[in-house]
């Protein structure tokens, strides 16, 4: 077991939110902080449960980059990034990740998402397990390296 309080994301809610709550929550919660995002969604405890957590409590956040649109094979392909993902320190939340990424598709509707996964610290096996590929790493100079990640949402790609 990872030594993180468990909750499910059927018991949250996705709705957007604001710069300004998604800045502090990402600041404190991921490893890299804030960074900006044109579509910012949070997760929030609906239904109350055993894990304590009172209603209406940010327990997670997405950040999902604005379409990217190029042409391939004659086709518009609108690509966005899936910039960060957190949840409060010390908490997991169960289909949360999940949960963010169908809402952002079904109001974007973009062709497909791509992400990265720090290789220091994670496999990229949550990415695998919500459909994503794997395609060839980004190494970086001083030799770190990141795992990319696309998720075909259209046939356009």
């Amino acid at each position: 077991m990872d030594g993180l309080t468990r909750i499910y994301a059927r018991n949250c809610e996705v709705r957007r939110i604001t710069k300004e709550a998604a800045e502090p929550f990402f600041a404190a919660n991921h490893q890299l902080g804030y960074t900006r995002c044109r579509y910012l969604y949070g997760l929030f405890v609906s239904r109350a449960g055993t894990d304590a957590l009172p209603v209406g409590t940010l327990v997670a956040a997405a950040g999902f980059s604005n379409p990217r649109k190029w042409v391939k094979d004659g086709h518009e392909v609108r690509s966005s990034e899936w910039v960060r993902y957190a949840s409060l320190k010390g908490l997991g939340v169960d289909g949360g990740m999940g949960k963010t990424l169908k809402a952002f598709i079904e109001e974007v509707h973009p062709d497909d998402v791509m992400s990265y996964a720090d290789a220091s610290w994670s496999d990229g096996d949550v990415y695998r397990k919500l459909g994503f590929s794997e395609e060839a790493p980004k190494i970086f100079p001083d030799g770190s390296r990141s795992l990319k990640f696309r998720l075909k949402v259209t046939e356009k790609q």
